[in-house]
């Protein structure tokens, strides 16, 4: 488990601090929230079946997020360093998630509690634009993920991922990918050679 003086909250606040302006005041209502949290490869960040109630922020490592259906898993969703980890849906409808978020490697976070997450946004200006941003950002970014997984062709998807995220190609075992995409690890590994 990682402690609070081998990490440290600066890199939130540079991702925040694009979204509104703070003061000392403010930041610290922030940090009053904060803990650093640890999560070895496979472990879970969130179970479905359970009420979500916690917001991560990732410092270091990936996690995947995974429908299962049928007893199949499905992955749908990856986050690395300076992306958000939570289950929204689960947060605001307050009731039990229908995913999993399991850590793809050791991975390190910023988490807080989402209900003082909640309340925060409530406590200045400042921090009710930041959460209205954040709430856009999520919002574009599902429309997206929507739109895409009903007209983009498994190669289109994995030209995209190779242009957004490359490193993910190096970090996440190809099975996983093939998941996500959709496909797959032979037809992964056959378009992988074509666009070669």
């Amino acid at each position: 488990m990682a402690t609070n003086t081998e990490w440290d909250y600066a890199p939130l606040h540079a991702y925040l601090g694009q979204l509104a302006s703070f003061d000392e005041q403010e930041w610290q209502y922030l940090d009053d929230l904060l803990s650093i949290k640890h999560f070895n490869k496979k472990t879970y960040f969130q179970t479905a079946s359970k009420q979500c109630k916690s917001v991560g922020f990732i410092l270091q490592g990936c996690v995947r997020w995974v429908k299962n259906l049928n007893g199949m898993e499905k992955t749908f969703d990856f986050a690395i360093e300076n992306e958000f980890v939570t289950d929204y849906v689960s947060i605001l409808m307050q009731k039990p998630g229908d995913v999993d978020i399991i850590a793809v490697e050791d991975t390190t976070m910023i988490c807080m509690e989402a209900d003082s997450l909640l309340k925060l946004f409530d406590r200045s200006m400042a921090w009710q634009k930041a959460g209205r941003h954040l709430a856009e950002q999520t919002a574009c970014y599902t429309m997206e993920r929507l739109v895409a997984s009903y007209y983009e062709t498994p190669q289109l998807r994995y030209e995209q991922l190779m242009n957004t995220a490359p490193e993910l190609f190096l970090r996440i075992p190809h099975h996983i990918l093939a998941n996500y995409l959709g496909i797959t690890k032979e037809t992964l590994s056959r378009l992988r050679h074509t666009i070669k």
